[in-house]
């Protein structure tokens, strides 16, 4: 299923997505969640994916617990913020244009499942937004504007003493929303590995 696709045909699902993590975001930002000041990170993280002829490379921070939302909680879902740095390399040969660096925050809903021995199964889904240094990669693959949005899906096992240690593997989309043409947008496919640092 082509999650990135869905959004861009039917804007109404988007919509809907779109408010419910602004929903998280304003609970987030609530007042609790900066009371003594902005937090330290949780924990930092190795990422690498691939898709349409680019390979990325990058490097996070995340804040867990950013508040304390009773109706996520009921169900089992807590807020994170990521922070990344990504280096975007272009594999298409011939092309003027073969990187980009790209910065993004984004606000996560976490899903921790059932445990798997001494394990714990973990889902999360995101929307946030990203800045690029450039608006073209590849020959043929334009952006068309450096603000843009991304959207993060991921599946994984957090592991060790306190779930120290995270793997995941997940699908994430950049684009502009449509905001300008050509709005090529990117998909990637690609894994994390994650360590707290409490």
């Amino acid at each position: 299923m082509n999650f990135p696709l869905i959004f861009e045909r039917f804007p109404t699902i988007r919509r809907r997505v779109f408010l419910a993590l602004a929903s998280t975001i304003i609970c987030a930002a609530g007042a609790d969640a900066f009371a003594d000041g902005f937090p330290a990170p949780t924990g930092i993280g190795l990422t690498g994916a691939s898709g349409n002829e680019t390979t990325l490379y990058g490097v996070s921070t995340y804040w867990d617990s950013v508040c304390a939302c009773a109706p996520l909680a009921q169900y089992g879902l807590g807020v994170r913020i990521y922070g990344q740095i990504a280096y975007w390399k272009g594999t298409q040969r011939p092309s003027d244009f073969r990187s980009l660096w790209e910065g993004s925050v984004t606000p996560t809903l976490v899903w921790l499942g059932p445990s798997v021995g001494a394990a714990t199964l973990f889902t999360e889904m995101g929307l946030g937004v990203s800045g690029l240094t450039k608006t073209r990669l590849n020959q043929d693959r334009s952006f068309a504007t450096a603000f843009q949005f991304n959207e993060h899906f991921g599946v994984g096992l957090a592991f060790g003493e306190k779930r120290k240690y995270e793997v995941a593997g997940y699908i994430r989309h950049v684009s502009n929303g449509s905001i300008k043409q050509q709005n090529d947008g990117d998909t990637f496919f690609g894994g994390v590995f994650r360590v707290r640092l409490d």
